[in-house]
Protein backbone atom coordinates (compact mmCIF):
# COMPACT_ATOMS: atom_id res chain seq x y z
CA UNK A 1 0.00 0.00 0.00
CA UNK A 2 0.86 3.13 -0.67
CA UNK A 3 -0.20 7.07 -0.47
CA UNK A 4 0.51 10.41 -0.54
CA UNK A 5 -0.33 12.70 1.75
CA UNK A 6 -1.05 16.66 1.19
CA UNK A 7 -2.49 19.49 2.88
CA UNK A 8 -3.55 22.96 2.83
CA UNK A 9 -4.21 23.77 -0.45
CA UNK A 10 -6.40 27.03 0.12
CA UNK A 11 -7.84 26.41 -3.23
CA UNK A 12 -9.64 29.76 -3.75
CA UNK A 13 -9.62 32.44 -7.14
CA UNK A 14 -8.43 35.60 -6.21
CA UNK A 15 -5.01 36.07 -5.66
CA UNK A 16 -3.75 35.93 -2.20
CA UNK A 17 -2.84 39.16 -0.75
CA UNK A 18 0.67 37.98 0.00
CA UNK A 19 0.86 36.64 -3.77
CA UNK A 20 1.78 38.39 -7.19
CA UNK A 21 1.10 35.60 -9.62
CA UNK A 22 -1.81 33.67 -11.19
CA UNK A 23 -2.50 31.46 -7.55
CA UNK A 24 -5.33 29.27 -9.61
CA UNK A 25 -2.47 28.52 -12.53
CA UNK A 26 0.13 28.12 -9.79
CA UNK A 27 -2.68 25.51 -8.09
CA UNK A 28 -2.97 23.55 -10.99
CA UNK A 29 0.35 23.37 -12.20
CA UNK A 30 1.11 21.39 -8.71
CA UNK A 31 -1.78 19.36 -8.72
CA UNK A 32 -1.09 18.34 -12.35
CA UNK A 33 2.44 17.35 -10.69
CA UNK A 34 1.12 15.10 -7.71
CA UNK A 35 -1.14 13.67 -10.42
CA UNK A 36 1.72 12.41 -12.62
CA UNK A 37 3.36 11.58 -8.61
CA UNK A 38 0.61 9.33 -7.99
CA UNK A 39 0.53 7.37 -11.40
CA UNK A 40 4.68 7.01 -11.20
CA UNK A 41 4.57 5.74 -7.60
CA UNK A 42 1.51 3.88 -7.85
CA UNK A 43 -0.30 5.49 -5.24
CA UNK A 44 -3.17 3.40 -3.73
CA UNK A 45 -4.85 6.87 -2.06
CA UNK A 46 -4.19 10.13 -1.15
CA UNK A 47 -5.06 12.22 2.24
CA UNK A 48 -5.69 15.45 2.62
CA UNK A 49 -4.93 17.21 5.75
CA UNK A 50 -7.61 19.96 5.66
CA UNK A 51 -7.52 23.50 4.30
CA UNK A 52 -8.73 22.54 0.97
CA UNK A 53 -10.77 25.85 0.45
CA UNK A 54 -9.94 29.01 1.54
CA UNK A 55 -13.47 29.35 2.03
CA UNK A 56 -16.15 26.81 3.08
CA UNK A 57 -18.08 28.00 0.34
CA UNK A 58 -15.75 28.43 -2.32
CA UNK A 59 -16.92 30.06 -6.07
CA UNK A 60 -17.66 27.37 -8.86
CA UNK A 61 -13.90 27.84 -10.63
CA UNK A 62 -12.19 26.51 -6.97
CA UNK A 63 -14.94 23.79 -6.76
CA UNK A 64 -14.49 22.75 -10.26
CA UNK A 65 -10.51 22.81 -9.78
CA UNK A 66 -10.49 20.51 -6.73
CA UNK A 67 -13.16 18.14 -8.67
CA UNK A 68 -11.24 18.06 -11.51
CA UNK A 69 -7.82 16.83 -9.42
CA UNK A 70 -10.45 14.31 -8.11
CA UNK A 71 -11.44 13.17 -11.21
CA UNK A 72 -7.90 13.11 -12.77
CA UNK A 73 -6.40 11.18 -9.43
CA UNK A 74 -9.13 8.50 -9.71
CA UNK A 75 -8.04 7.26 -6.57
CA UNK A 76 -9.58 6.89 -3.19
CA UNK A 77 -9.17 10.58 -1.15
CA UNK A 78 -9.32 11.33 2.29
CA UNK A 79 -9.86 14.40 3.96
CA UNK A 80 -10.35 16.50 7.27
CA UNK A 81 -11.72 19.51 7.62
CA UNK A 82 -9.27 22.65 8.39
CA UNK A 83 -10.24 25.62 10.10
CA UNK A 84 -10.80 27.62 6.27
CA UNK A 85 -12.98 24.27 5.56
CA UNK A 86 -15.23 25.30 7.97
CA UNK A 87 -18.43 28.25 8.47
CA UNK A 88 -16.84 30.54 11.28
CA UNK A 89 -14.91 27.99 12.52
CA UNK A 90 -17.70 25.34 13.88
CA UNK A 91 -17.20 21.42 13.64
CA UNK A 92 -20.93 21.59 13.50
CA UNK A 93 -21.33 23.64 9.93
CA UNK A 94 -19.36 20.75 7.58
CA UNK A 95 -22.44 19.51 6.73
CA UNK A 96 -23.08 23.09 5.07
CA UNK A 97 -19.53 23.53 3.60
CA UNK A 98 -18.16 22.28 -0.20
CA UNK A 99 -16.18 19.95 1.81
CA UNK A 100 -19.64 17.94 3.48
CA UNK A 101 -21.07 18.27 0.01
CA UNK A 102 -18.21 16.60 -1.80
CA UNK A 103 -18.82 13.45 0.87
CA UNK A 104 -22.30 13.44 0.65
CA UNK A 105 -21.39 12.91 -3.24
CA UNK A 106 -18.91 10.38 -2.12
CA UNK A 107 -16.19 12.11 -3.91
CA UNK A 108 -14.23 12.03 -0.79
CA UNK A 109 -14.58 10.04 2.17
CA UNK A 110 -14.10 11.95 5.28
CA UNK A 111 -12.45 10.43 7.99
CA UNK A 112 -14.71 11.41 11.31
CA UNK A 113 -13.68 12.10 14.64
CA UNK A 114 -13.46 9.18 17.04
CA UNK A 115 -13.96 6.58 14.29
CA UNK A 116 -11.43 4.44 12.27
CA UNK A 117 -10.83 3.21 9.06
CA UNK A 118 -9.18 0.22 8.50
CA UNK A 119 -7.12 -0.43 5.59
CA UNK A 120 -5.59 -3.80 4.70
CA UNK A 121 -2.33 -4.31 2.20
CA UNK A 122 -1.26 -8.45 2.46
CA UNK A 123 -0.55 -9.01 6.16
CA UNK A 124 -0.46 -5.08 7.06
CA UNK A 125 -3.53 -3.95 7.91
CA UNK A 126 -3.05 -0.18 8.59
CA UNK A 127 -5.83 1.79 11.00
CA UNK A 128 -6.46 5.41 9.90
CA UNK A 129 -7.92 8.34 11.97
CA UNK A 130 -8.17 11.62 11.58
CA UNK A 131 -9.42 14.81 13.26
CA UNK A 132 -10.84 18.03 12.28
CA UNK A 133 -9.88 21.41 12.98
CA UNK A 134 -12.72 22.40 15.70
CA UNK A 135 -12.73 26.08 18.42
CA UNK A 136 -10.22 25.63 21.06
CA UNK A 137 -8.25 22.14 19.68
CA UNK A 138 -5.21 23.95 20.88
CA UNK A 139 -6.69 25.28 24.33
CA UNK A 140 -5.13 23.52 27.56
CA UNK A 141 -6.26 20.00 28.16
CA UNK A 142 -6.92 19.17 24.81
CA UNK A 143 -3.94 17.03 23.69
CA UNK A 144 -6.16 14.14 23.82
CA UNK A 145 -7.74 14.80 19.99
CA UNK A 146 -3.93 14.37 18.72
CA UNK A 147 -3.64 11.01 20.49
CA UNK A 148 -5.15 7.28 19.73
CA UNK A 149 -5.37 4.13 20.76
CA UNK A 150 -3.94 1.02 18.19
CA UNK A 151 -6.60 -1.54 17.77
CA UNK A 152 -6.74 -4.60 15.55
CA UNK A 153 -3.62 -3.34 13.36
CA UNK A 154 -0.13 -3.29 12.79
CA UNK A 155 0.39 0.22 12.32
CA UNK A 156 -1.50 3.24 12.81
CA UNK A 157 -1.83 6.85 11.44
CA UNK A 158 -3.70 9.92 12.44
CA UNK A 159 -4.27 13.16 10.75
CA UNK A 160 -4.87 16.32 12.55
CA UNK A 161 -5.72 19.42 11.09
CA UNK A 162 -4.49 21.59 14.60
CA UNK A 163 -1.20 23.42 15.39
CA UNK A 164 0.90 20.51 16.56
CA UNK A 165 4.41 22.08 16.25
CA UNK A 166 7.45 21.25 17.78
CA UNK A 167 8.04 24.28 19.24
CA UNK A 168 5.52 27.64 19.86
CA UNK A 169 6.40 30.24 17.50
CA UNK A 170 4.16 33.05 18.83
CA UNK A 171 2.62 33.99 21.92
CA UNK A 172 -0.42 35.06 20.34
CA UNK A 173 -1.07 31.18 17.95
CA UNK A 174 -2.31 28.96 20.30
CA UNK A 175 -0.34 25.73 20.21
CA UNK A 176 0.23 21.68 20.97
CA UNK A 177 3.48 20.57 21.57
CA UNK A 178 4.64 17.39 19.75
CA UNK A 179 6.52 16.53 23.11
CA UNK A 180 2.54 16.89 25.23
CA UNK A 181 1.28 13.90 22.97
CA UNK A 182 3.91 11.50 22.69
CA UNK A 183 2.25 9.08 24.44
CA UNK A 184 -0.02 8.57 21.32
CA UNK A 185 -0.72 4.97 19.81
CA UNK A 186 -0.24 6.46 16.44
CA UNK A 187 2.80 4.99 14.80
CA UNK A 188 2.39 8.05 12.44
CA UNK A 189 0.91 11.72 13.12
CA UNK A 190 0.04 13.46 9.89
CA UNK A 191 0.21 17.11 11.16
CA UNK A 192 -1.58 20.16 8.83
CA UNK A 193 -2.16 23.69 9.76
CA UNK A 194 1.73 24.60 10.75
CA UNK A 195 2.39 25.63 7.35
CA UNK A 196 6.02 25.66 7.74
CA UNK A 197 6.19 22.19 8.35
CA UNK A 198 8.43 19.29 10.28
CA UNK A 199 10.04 16.08 10.51
CA UNK A 200 10.21 15.11 14.01
CA UNK A 201 10.69 11.26 15.72
CA UNK A 202 10.17 10.47 19.08
CA UNK A 203 9.63 7.50 21.49
CA UNK A 204 9.72 5.55 18.04
CA UNK A 205 7.13 7.59 17.16
CA UNK A 206 6.74 9.90 13.61
CA UNK A 207 5.43 13.49 13.49
CA UNK A 208 5.39 14.57 10.02
CA UNK A 209 3.94 17.48 8.32
CA UNK A 210 5.24 18.39 4.50
CA UNK A 211 3.99 22.11 4.89
CA UNK A 212 1.26 23.60 3.45
CA UNK A 213 0.94 23.08 -0.45
CA UNK A 214 0.39 26.73 -1.13
CA UNK A 215 2.55 29.60 -0.10
CA UNK A 216 0.36 32.62 1.47
CA UNK A 217 3.09 34.61 3.40
CA UNK A 218 5.70 36.28 3.01
CA UNK A 219 7.90 34.93 5.49
CA UNK A 220 11.38 34.50 5.24
CA UNK A 221 11.23 30.87 5.62
CA UNK A 222 8.33 30.84 3.21
CA UNK A 223 10.36 32.35 0.73
CA UNK A 224 12.83 29.83 0.77
CA UNK A 225 11.03 26.61 1.44
CA UNK A 226 9.54 24.78 -1.52
CA UNK A 227 5.80 23.09 -1.58
CA UNK A 228 6.51 19.13 -1.11
CA UNK A 229 4.10 16.16 -0.10
CA UNK A 230 4.58 12.69 1.96
CA UNK A 231 4.86 9.27 -0.10
CA UNK A 232 4.36 6.50 2.33
CA UNK A 233 5.05 3.14 1.20
CA UNK A 234 3.62 -0.05 2.83
CA UNK A 235 4.24 -2.07 0.70
CA UNK A 236 7.15 -4.32 2.51
CA UNK A 237 8.85 -2.60 5.40
CA UNK A 238 7.40 0.86 5.58
CA UNK A 239 9.52 3.44 4.52
CA UNK A 240 8.34 7.30 3.68
CA UNK A 241 10.05 10.55 2.25
CA UNK A 242 9.45 14.02 1.19
CA UNK A 243 9.56 14.36 -2.04
CA UNK A 244 9.96 18.58 -3.43
CA UNK A 245 7.78 19.42 -6.29
CA UNK A 246 9.42 20.40 -9.40
CA UNK A 247 6.93 22.41 -11.18
CA UNK A 248 6.63 25.65 -8.77
CA UNK A 249 8.39 29.16 -9.22
CA UNK A 250 10.47 30.42 -5.86
CA UNK A 251 8.81 32.55 -3.44
CA UNK A 252 10.68 35.04 -4.12
CA UNK A 253 9.35 35.58 -7.68
CA UNK A 254 5.34 34.80 -6.42
CA UNK A 255 5.51 36.04 -3.16
CA UNK A 256 4.97 40.23 -2.77
CA UNK A 257 7.46 42.27 -0.73
CA UNK A 258 4.61 43.49 2.00
CA UNK A 259 4.48 42.61 5.66
CA UNK A 260 2.43 39.94 6.61
CA UNK A 261 0.99 38.14 9.54
CA UNK A 262 1.20 34.37 10.03
CA UNK A 263 -1.98 33.25 7.89
CA UNK A 264 -3.65 29.67 9.28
Amino acid sequence: MRLIFLTDTHIKVSRPVNRRDNFMAALFHKFTEIIALCRRLKVDLVIHGGDVFDHPRPDQRALDLFCWLLKELDLPVYCIAGNHDLIDQDLESIDHTALGYLARIQRIRLLQPGKKTYLANGSCVIQLSGQHFHRGIDRRKNSQVYMVKKRQCDLAIHVVHGMLVPRAFSNKVPCTLISEVTATEADFTLGAHAHLGYHVTAGGKFFLNPGALARLTNLERELIRIPQVLFMDFTAAFSYSFIPLQDVRPGSEVMNNNPSEVVV
